[in-house]
């Protein structure tokens, strides 16, 4: 059986997904390793999909491209004070992963997300039985920030299983 290349780039992006969120949750950090693992594997894979004809050359370029230019706004967006460093690097990390035509349901995608992770993370740390199982997570202990890694996990995630169902 051969996977599809949303099949290939979701179980791909998975696990440094799921790491990135819950480091960014606990420590409210997405470390730089989490975001180069991130990006080499897309740069991996996608010379593999190119060999098995799933990418052409330019769609590859393409794409990492794509990482090279939201790493560039995502410094400046953390230069500015809109967001934080690791979350603008990991920005630059998953935007290979998405295709160009796809930007904006992914950025409906993303403005969805960003509400539902932003009501849950509230909503579970105001739960008074569960507070005490949160100590020691940081995203939990401050008031005025938010682990936007969270939110950029889950979107990229949905997003590559939405395209991986979709065939």
């Amino acid at each position: 059986m051969i996977l599809s290349a949303p099949t290939i780039l979701f179980l791909t992006a998975l696990p440094f997904c799921i790491w990135a969120a819950l480091t960014d949750l606990r420590h409210m950090k997405i470390y730089n390793k989490t975001n180069l693992g991130l990006f080499f594997a897309f740069v991996i894979v996608g010379l593999g999909m190119i060999a098995m004809g799933g990418f052409t050359w330019e769609l590859y370029a393409l794409r990492i491209a794509q990482g090279a230019l939201m790493l560039v706004i995502g410094f400046l967006l953390n230069h500015f004070g809109y967001m934080g460093g690791g979350d603008s690097k990991f920005i630059g990390a998953m935007a290979p992963y998405i295709a160009m035509q796809d930007a904006t349901k992914f950025l409906m995608l993303l403005a969805a997300m960003a509400l539902v992770t932003v009501v849950l993370h509230r909503g579970i740390g105001a739960i008074a039985p569960l507070q005490p199982h949160l100590v020691g997570w940081k995203s939990w202990q401050v008031s005025k920030k938010f682990p936007y890694g969270l939110t950029l996990s889950s979107a990229l995630l949905i997003y590559l299983a939405m395209a991986a169902n979709a065939g």
